[in-house]
């Protein structure tokens, strides 16, 4: 009798078992069967899927993307298809950013009940109408010139990004030929050509990085930071190393000091404020956090004081150290210091829009969503001060009409390379609010490298946004 129970309950459990499991792959099934169907490795349902997909175009329907007899059909124009390599791909899995690959299943019709090739009358597939332009895409290219980097610019109100370029890059019509361990033909000029800068990329941050230790300086001094002085004689020993700066300010209070970029200033800020703050700010800002973007999920950015003696901890809060930033993350920063406090998580979706009178499926892609990173008090000193550094340091004449609050970096990498050049800002006025980041590697001063891109793009960007209202 005991037997038979034993086993009863033995057999119940292997049901019970058998019916979760059952349910489980269902469910994956369900959520999953167009990744699997559609997957590049699936060429036999994606390439025939591929014959009625929808286009992909930008936000002012310029075709970049399409089907034409079965065949991936790119812009006609070279400099639009190289500037947005990384946002549409080559038709390889090589660049995981890429939109088309993300939201094949839409693009390309498929659904659960009639997969991947159903009747002309039931097809669902459906364009993506991009929040980029493409044009201000192609100029940012440019004004990259031969140089690797990034450059993003976005709506800080609405989320919408209207220009994403990461450099190296090249034709998706004519792509490099790669070996099995993915490098290519080309050299030195395509080393980490697929990956998307922007979003999938960390650097030392050099002097952008005292925005995060104001951020800090303020939470924990509030207005009183402003009469904190600290001396600079252009370098000062500590823990038997010297923290280095350009010039001797001499005394230099907080305003002057992120104006000027003053390395001792900034470095005993951290070092006063101690690394349990530091870390506390850092992590509060979205350090160690990654960021999702349509799909995309962003590289983390680190900030590792834990560890660090003065010395050390005084060189992260200048930017330097173990200091590392996504340029994406830095991008949302600044509309976060723009947005008193609150950053609109940004996107590059518009609208995904039905070919067919049967919709199958119907998303929010306009739904914007917000993120406190720093209280509205800590935004509005920090806003000020960047202000008054584009006025008093750069100048305004670099940004006409703009009031652009914003701070250069030039972020040392050593091996007897040139620093990487950065720039990071937003415009203030109510009818251009967009924010930027220039990043422009080994390319020496962020002053003389990155701003005069961040000067064209964003102007131009401006125009953009301006005639889109």
């Amino acid at each position: 009798m005991k037997n038979t129970r034993k086993r009863s309950i033995s057999l119940s459990l292997l049901v019970l078992l058998f019916v979760v499991g059952l349910a489980t792959f269902t469910f994956k099934l369900i959520i999953n069967a167009n990744d699997w169907a559609l997957s590049p490795f699936n060429k036999h349902l994606s390439g025939v899927a591929l014959n009625s997909s929808g286009k992909v175009i930008d936000r002012n329907e310029v075709v970049l993307l399409q089907s034409i007899n079965g065949k991936r059909v790119y812009n006609s124009d070279l400099g639009v298809r190289k500037s947005l390599l990384h946002t549409l791909g080559d038709g390889s899995s090589h660049i995981s950013t890429a939109i088309p690959n993300l939201y094949r299943a839409e693009l390309y019709g498929y659904n659960f009940i009639t997969g991947a090739n159903c009747p002309h009358f039931l097809n669902s597939c459906k364009d993506i109408k991009l929040t980029l332009d493409s044009e201000l895409c192609k100029l940012a290219l440019e004004k990259l010139g031969s140089a690797k980097g990034a450059v993003a610019v976005y709506n800080y109100k609405t989320g919408e990004i209207l220009c994403l370029v990461s450099t190296p890059c090249y034709d998706p019509n004519n792509p490099p030929i790669i070996s099995d361990n993915l490098s290519t033909n080309a050299g030195d000029n395509y080393d980490g050509v697929y990956i998307n800068r922007v979003m999938s990329a960390t650097y030392t941050p050099g002097s952008i990085f005292k925005l995060i230790t104001s951020v800090c300086a303020i939470d924990n001094f509030g207005e009183k930071l402003e009469d904190k002085v600290f001396n600079c004689q252009g370098k000062e020993k500590v823990s038997g190393g010297d923290i280095t700066c350009l010039s001797s300010h001499g005394n230099i209070k907080f305003k002057n000091a992120l104006t000027r970029s003053c390395n001792i200033y900034f470095a005993n800020l951290a070092m006063e404020l101690g690394k349990e703050k530091m870390l506390h700010t850092a992590q509060s800002l979205g350090f160690n956090k990654s960021f999702n973007i349509n799909k995309i999920q962003t590289k983390q950015s680190s900030y590792e004081a834990a560890e660090a003696n003065d010395y050390n901890l005084g060189w992260s809060g200048v930017g330097q150290y173990k200091d590392l930033v996504n340029p994406m993350h830095m991008l949302i920063l600044m509309g976060a210091i723009a947005n008193k406090g609150k950053a609109v998580i940004p996107r590059m979706i518009g609208n995904i829009i039905s070919e067919s009178s049967v919709d199958l499926f119907t998303g929010n892609y306009d739904k914007v969503e917000t993120e406190e990173l720093m209280p509205e008090k800590t935004a509005e000193i920090l806003k000020s001060a960047m202000r008054y550094t584009v006025q008093n340091n750069y100048g305004d004449s670099m940004f006409k009409g703009l009031a652009v609050c914003a701070k250069t970096g030039t972020a040392e990498v050593g091996e007897n390379k040139l620093p990487h050049a950065w720039m990071v800002g937003f415009s203030s006025e109510e009818k251009t609010p967009l924010a930027f980041v220039v990043i422009s590697e080994n390319s020496g001063f962020g002053i003389r490298a990155a701003a005069p891109i961040a000067q064209s793009v964003l102007q131009k960007a401006a125009n953009v946004i301006t005639k889109s209202k």
